[in-house]
């Protein structure tokens, strides 16, 4: 983690002291370098967000209860319901009504926004991310697809290790959304899995024991 802010805290130090702090910078020098700072600020307020909601699974604070999965997902894309336009995405929801699970309403939401932000990240402009949900044998699932470059064989194995980035990751992100995405998921009883391919781009897929289900069948995801 240390290693992760140092680099955005060494950038800032430096556009501060060489561009900002300085009274004979360009008014484009100072913008360029307003830029960058945004950027690094950006980058180590994810990383510190990320770190929050490995801590929250141990705080009495955040309690379980049962939770419309179509719903947090809904919330979750209404944030990004913004940011979309910005890069002529567009976001399809097919959200199936009815999947209850157990689980804490904070950390889920966080879970589903970092498979979100980087599928908004990721797509090229113009193309499609889509948030669907629904139930299957006792198991309730939100799956999140995107049209992006997807992710090369080797690098499958590898994608939900701390602070790994593939190589279209390099510059963004700490590495730990992922991580911390499936964290939260299996600390509910569930299990965050990478699609197989089936077209371009990613898909991920979250399930969870539906607590709406008396009686489920065994459950088999």
């Amino acid at each position: 983690v240390s290693h992760e802010l140092r680099n955005p805290v060494a950038v800032i130090q430096a556009n501060v002291e060489a561009v900002l702090g300085n009274e004979q910078s360009t008014p484009d020098e100072r913008r360029d370098a307003t830029a960058v700072v945004t950027r690094a600020t950006g980058r180590m307020s994810r990383l510190l967000e990320d770190l929050l909601a490995t801590a929250r699974k141990r705080s009495a604070a955040f309690v379980d209860r049962e939770v419309d999965l179509a719903g947090v997902a809904r919330d979750v894309a209404d944030e990004f319901m913004l940011l979309a336009p910005e890069r002529r995405l567009r976001l399809d929801l097919r959200l199936a009504r009815g999947p209850v699970v157990y689980a804490d309403p904070a950390l889920l939401d966080r879970a589903l926004s970092n498979l979100l932000s980087n599928a908004v990240r990721l797509a090229p402009e113009g193309s499609v991310v889509t948030v669907a949900s629904g139930s299957r044998q006792g198991w309730a699932w939100v799956a999140v697809r995107d049209q992006g470059p997807g992710i090369a064989e080797e690098e499958r194995p590898l994608i939900f290790d701390r602070f790994h980035r593939g190589p279209t990751e390099q510059s963004h992100g700490s590495g730990l959304g992922l991580s911390i995405a499936r964290q939260i998921v299996e600390s509910h009883e569930g299990r965050l899995v990478l699609a197989d391919r089936t077209g371009p781009g990613s898909t991920f897929v979250v399930w969870l024991p539906e607590r709406a289900v008396g009686g489920a069948p065994e459950r088999t995801p």
